[in-house]
């Protein structure tokens, strides 16, 4: 049997006779795969000693540590926040290990050999899911046939959904069904149109979307926008002015050209548009940059410092090079400069031009590490939508965690607001804080910046109005 999928072209069905679950592989099954495998090394310039290696062996029942007949693996604790599962296992790998589906990085995988290879997302309790997303290793040239089964105690499963994936894609798929009560769910996959392997990249499951909360009667800014969160009784407030390159808390670093209907028009592949607070921005005023001081001291230039804050804007993308890039609203941090990294910091809540969204939380300039991607709408191009990102301090297990939301008016009447994301870092999502001085690596962000940006690349045309931010309760 192979000891890893490595992608060659695909073999004549004889050569892929495999083993199935619970059964073993006779000699000359086991022969021909082995003889296959060594052709494939060699014709995929693969070391062929990697493969006769003895590290992923088959012997009998027994897969790389897996007893495929009863089930058993290890368990890996969830790396993202944003999947809704606890922790992963599989019928077996190759050394790509189940906990990779769940890292955001559609580059790694888990594989496991053989028609009725499993994997099984732990969601932690039972809840009420109808999608589970499955992005497939080489997805965009071959379809894998699957089956979707569910069960609240890990033992008795039901089926509730079967097919086969595209064929056409590298990203998330969304297989949905009738919506059900479940705290195990299981992917099995019967190999795919080229072999028996099952290789997935990233895996999601996620239950019946509640319907938005109506706007909490808090009030609306100067243009009519409801307001999400109330503003902080004498917190920091800004507003796109009526003439904005005459506003010195506003630092478009971009030529802003006015529209005939009151809009703003930017034609620049980078832009980076800056909004201070009434204090100003002055990086000789920051004593410092380590982390376990901003977290104590709530701030990294001033107490007045931008940290629970509703960013707003509505834009209309009128043309791009890339549709993959994003608009993206940030604070937490200073300028984002090679030469002043640790100022570096923020989280960042992104809309795509494609209509995906995520949050990334940078640790510094540049250390990135990103949320799972999710579709929130249909593209951009062409038309007005409001996008809000809300970042603010809770409370979680007794210590300080950041609340990071994202909202959607896509209709762009100013009125109706969706809930597009909503996760929260409590000290488990990525980080590398200890870069800058920080006792806990991943430790959460708690400290205000600043700056906060309207930030875009790859646009070659945008508009856009209605800009503000404002602090939160």
């Amino acid at each position: 049997m192979p000891t890893s999928e490595l992608f060659c072209a695909p073999q004549p069905r004889g050569l892929r006779s495999g083993a199935r679950k619970g059964t073993s592989l006779n000699v000359r099954s086991a022969a021909v795969l082995i003889a296959s495998a060594l052709a494939c090394a060699v014709a995929c310039s693969t070391d062929p000693d990697d493969l006769a290696s003895g590290e992923d062996e088959y012997d009998g029942d027994e897969y790389n540590g897996y007893d495929i007949e009863t089930g058993v693996g290890s368990d890996a604790q969830s790396l993202d926040p944003a999947t809704g599962i606890v922790s992963v296992r599989a019928s077996g790998d190759d050394g790509n290990v189940p906990q990779n589906v769940l890292d955001g990085n559609l580059s790694t995988r888990w594989s496991g050999f053989g028609e009725g290879t499993w994997i099984e997302a732990d969601l932690g309790q039972a809840r009420t899911v109808d999608t589970v997303q499955v992005a497939w290793y080489v997805g965009n040239q071959r379809s894998s046939s699957y089956a979707i089964a569910v069960s609240q105690d890990g033992v008795t499963f039901t089926q509730v959904r079967s097919g086969l994936s595209s064929g056409t894609t590298l990203d998330l798929e969304p297989y949905a069904f009738a919506a059900v009560p479940a705290r195990y769910v299981r992917v099995t996959v019967y190999g795919n149109t080229q072999n028996d392997w099952a290789s997935i990249t990233e895996l999601r499951v996620t239950g019946p979307t509640a319907p938005p909360p109506p706007p909490p009667p808090t009030g609306a800014d100067p243009f009519g926008i409801p307001f999400i969160y109330p503003s902080k009784s004498g917190g920091e407030l800004w507003f796109l002015g009526n003439d904005p390159t005459r506003d010195s808390r506003f630092n478009p670093q971009a030529t802003l050209t006015r529209n005939a209907d009151g809009s703003w028009k930017v034609k620049s592949s980078q832009v980076r548009m800056q909004v201070y607070t009434s204090t100003g921005y002055d990086a000789s005023r920051i004593a410092t940059y380590d982390r376990d001081v901003l977290a104590a001291n709530g701030y990294m230039q001033a107490p007045n410092d931008w940290r629970n804050i509703e960013m707003t804007g509505f834009v209309k993308l009128n043309g791009a090079s890339d549709l993959s890039d994003n608009f993206d609203w940030y604070a937490r941090g200073g300028r984002h400069t090679d030469g002043l990294a640790c100022e570096g910091s923020s989280y960042k809540g992104g809309l795509h031009y494609d209509g995906r969204a995520r949050w990334q939380k940078e640790s510094w300039h540049v250390s990135y590490d990103q949320a799972a991607y999710r579709t929130v709408t249909s593209s951009l191009r062409g038309r007005w939508v409001g996008f809000k990102a809300v970042i603010r301090n809770v409370t979680v297990n007794g210590a300080t965690a950041v609340k990071l939301e994202m909202y959607l008016n896509n209709s762009a009447d100013k009125v109706t607001w969706t809930k597009i994301y909503d996760m929260t870092d409590s000290g488990s999502w990525g980080g590398d804080g200890s870069h800058c001085g920080g006792s806990v690596a991943a430790a959460p962000m708690t400290w205000g910046g600043p700056i906060a940006t309207f930030r875009w690349d790859s646009a070659t045309d945008v508009d856009f109005k209605w800009l503000s931010v404002r602090e939160v309760q």
